[in-house]
């Protein structure tokens, strides 16, 4: 299911996103789903968004960070 957010996104960003966009979770509860404080929420959303945009513009995305 939905492989460009697999091969662009983190797990922590594609879950961030999918219960935003597609569940209709706000920040807050995405947060307290998470675990994390809602800047986190709003950072991994950002990011994800940037991510998904620079690769339908054709651009080589970042890669991710490996932990």
């Amino acid at each position: 299911m939905f492989p460009l957010l697999r091969q662009v996104l983190s797990e922590e960003q594609r879950t961030a996103l999918l219960l935003v966009v597609l569940e209709g979770l706000t920040y807050r509860e995405v947060a307290e789903i998470q675990g994390v404080p809602i800047g986190t929420v709003m950072s991994r959303l950002a990011r994800a968004r940037m991510q998904i945009k620079t690769y339908l513009d054709g651009a080589r995305p970042a890669l991710r960070r490996v932990k």
